[in-house]
């Protein structure tokens, strides 16, 4: 998956969490998902540059202590497995995630699928926060 992608659907789902703790922790199991789904992987350089500028503009938009930029951290962090496999010239089997070694989704050519579910979280990121927190009355915004 596209990190930028992991990027959003942490933050999208970030948002579920009451803390941002438990958004981290949202955003790292949905990494484990969108992995096993079939999606097309870039060369690191796009895949660093999109995935900053993802950051950067959940950071700007929601402030880097909110619970999506906290889900889109937590979405991104089982890559640093790859970056630092890539680094050290460690065999993709020897991976410990397992979507990274046995049950990663099969490759595709396109990026269509995840092109889609960036603009869905988009979506999502662009509702007012406090229409998607759970247990929150509406228009209650308190953090």
């Amino acid at each position: 998956m596209i990190v930028g992608v992991h990027a959003l659907i942490g933050a999208a789902l970030g948002r579920l969490g009451r803390t941002p703790g438990q958004a981290f922790c949202l955003g790292f199991a949905s990494h484990l998902v969108a992995d096993a789904i079939p999606h097309r992987d870039l060369e690191a350089p796009t895949e660093g540059a999109i995935a900053a500028a993802a950051l950067v503009c959940i950071g700007l938009a929601h402030g880097v202590e909110s619970r999506e930029f906290m889900g889109a951290l937590g979405a991104i962090a089982p890559d640093a497995e790859n970056l630092a496999a890539r680094a050290l010239g460690v065999p993709e089997e020897k991976l410990l995630l397992p979507t990274h070694n046995r049950y990663h989704g099969a490759k595709v050519d396109n990026v269509l699928g995840q092109v889609a579910l960036a603009l869905g979280c988009i979506a999502v990121l662009a509702l007012p926060a406090s229409d998607c927190a759970p247990g929150r009355a509406r228009g209650n915004t308190s953090r």
